[in-house]
Order: C-alpha cells, then sequence, then structure tokens
C-alpha cells in the first residue's frame, strides 16, 4: 500500500469499471477504518467534522458513495441502491490495495452499506461497525417503535415536517435542505444541547438527486435478514436509546443473528451518539478495538 493514498484529505480514483469514486481521509491513528457515508446525498462531512475524538487511534477513510460528491453516478440509475454501494467499499479496499481490511464502518444508511459490503465481500474485513444502522427487511419492527416515538415528540412541528419527507416531492437542494432541517431536531435525545453542533457538523447540503435515485432503487435487494447469520467479520451495533429512525429493536434484532456481534446501547442519545455522546461512544469503539480508555 502506498503511504500517498492515505495522506490527509481529499481523494479520488478511477475503478476498473470507470466510475469515479472520492475519499476523504482524517486522524493519524495506526488502525484504518473505512468510513461510508449515507448513500442518499448527506456526505461524509459531518463524519469528518464530528470524529476529532477519534483521530489519534484511528485513520478514517470516509467514503463518498456513487452519486455523492465527487463520485460519479452509474449509468444505469437502478444500479443507486445500497446492495450496488457496497461495491464502492470494495473498490476502495482494492484500490488502497489492503488484502483484509483492519474495520468497515457506517452510519444509518451507511451501516446499510457496510452491512452488504460485509455479506456480499466476505473475509475481506476483520471488524464491522454499525452504528444506529438501518438494517434493511426490518420495517415490520421498527416502523410501530418510530410512530410511537414521534407521537410521544413534544415538537409537533418537526413531526409533522418528517411526514412531509418524500424525495420525489422536490427538487433541488436548497428544498431539500429546507425541509431536513425543520425536522433535524428529531435525530437528538436533547436538541436544547445538541442542535447547534449538528447544524454546524452539515456545512454542506445535501444532494436530492442521491435522494431520488437511492430510494428508487433500494427496492431491488430489500432484505438483509437472511444474510445476518452468514456475516463473518466481528460486529460491534452501537445505537442510541432515543433514536427514531433506526430504533434499538434494529439493532437488538441484527446482534442476535450476526454470529460474532456485540451491542452497545447509548443512554441520553438519539441517532447521533458520537456527537451527542462523544465519551461513551469512543469508550465503546475503543473497547471494541482493544485500545486503552482515554
Amino acid at each position: 500500500m502506498s503511504a500517498s493514498v492515505l495522506s490527509a484529505g481529499a481523494h479520488a480514483f478511477t475503478t476498473a469499471h470507470g466510475a469515479t469514486i472520492t475519499y476523504f481521509v482524517t486522524g493519524n491513528g495506526p488502525l484504518v477504518v473505512l468510513n461510508v457515508a449515507p448513500g442518499w446525498g448527506p456526505a461524509s462531512v459531518l463524519y469528518q467534522n464530528t470524529f476529532g475524538f477519534l483521530e489519534h487511534d484511528f485513520t478514517f477513510v470516509h467514503i463518498e458513495p456513487r452519486g455523492t460528491r465527487g463520485s460519479s453516478f452509474p449509468p444505469d440509475l437502478r444500479e443507486m441502491s445500497s446492495w450496488r454501494m457496497a461495491e464502492d467499499v470494495e473498490a476502495v479496499r482494492q484500490h488502497l490495495g489492503i488484502d483484509v481490511l483492519e474495520g468497515v464502518m457506517g452510519h444509518s444508511n451507511g451501516g446499510t452499506i457496510a452491512l452488504w459490503h460485509a455479506i456480499r465481500f466476505s473475509g475481506t474485513t476483520k471488524t464491522l461497525v454499525l452504528v444506529d444502522a438501518k438494517a434493511r427487511g426490518l420495517a415490520s419492527i421498527s416502523d410501530p417503535v418510530t410512530r410511537e416515538m414521534l407521537a410521544a415528540r413534544p415538537d409537533r412541528d418537526a413531526v409533522d415536517a418528517f411526514a412531509r419527507w418524500n424525495p420525489d416531492n422536490y427538487d433541488t437542494d436548497d428544498e431539500m435542505a429546507a425541509l431536513m432541517g425543520s425536522f433535524l431536531q428529531l435525530y437528538l435525545a436533547r436538541p436544547e444541547r445538541d442542535l447547534a453542533a449538528l447544524q454546524a457538523g452539515f456545512d454542506t447540503k445535501p444532494q436530492i438527486a442521491c435522494a431520488k435515485h437511492q430510494f428508487a432503487a433500494e427496492y431491488q435487494h430489500d432484505n438483509q435478514v437472511p444474510h445476518l447469520e452468514n456475516v463473518t467479520a466481528r460486529t460491534l451495533l452501537i445505537v442510541g436509546r432515543q433514536d427514531f429512525i433506526c430504533p434499538v429493536v434494529v439493532s437488538e434484532f441484527a446482534a442476535q443473528r450476526i454470529p460474532d456481534a456485540s451491542l452497545v446501547v447509548i443512554e441520553d442519545s438519539g441517532h447521533m451518539p458520537f456527537l451527542e455522546q462523544p465519551t461513551q461512544f469512543g469508550d465503546a469503539v475503543r473497547k471494541f478495538y482493544n485500545i486503552a480508555a482515554r
């Protein structure tokens, strides 16, 4: 592996199939972990801006899946599913020249993609870290919890705004950013404490084209449940107790079926435990990798 492919900052390369993939390197720790951004357009900027407390121990390769920022869209937009985006993770592994990765991490839909990579490319990573991940095929257990949690929220305007979210109803990044901004607080256990930091972490606008095309393509491979027992990577699942969008029951279900899995539920946290409870989050990740607590 050439040191240049892991130098700090932005990188881009062309895959064997002619696609462009971009990634960003942060941190200078000894463990190299690929962190997969969600595929619906928010990019990896939030993680670049909030993972600083881990960067002494890890070097993060933040992957922008197809269509996101400088990564190219596929010619056939039916290939914008999370299942296909796992191929982008594999392309980065090959580009780095690493036979077996130390770890792959993903948050939210990034966790969906990371899980598909572990399923489809078994044996290419030693570890898998799924943070408030949205495992496909579990709507029957997650949706009732989501509805119950939203019904209990006092911020009804935000709940009503969330109910209007459908990428097919919007045409520009500005429209998408404005709507998401109106319900962003729902992703936090205590928005009065953490909303300003979350808003600061998102210093670019999400891409509506990614959301439209990923959501349209996702139905093609929409069930990860039958494959959970085939995951060979040692797996850590972290989830915030108050996460409404990827609730605890999803991570519990996956942790019970992935053969070598452990689960950490972080209290007083919603969908963003790395931002809401960085000390607890950092302790869980370091313990998983046998790194002394700081």
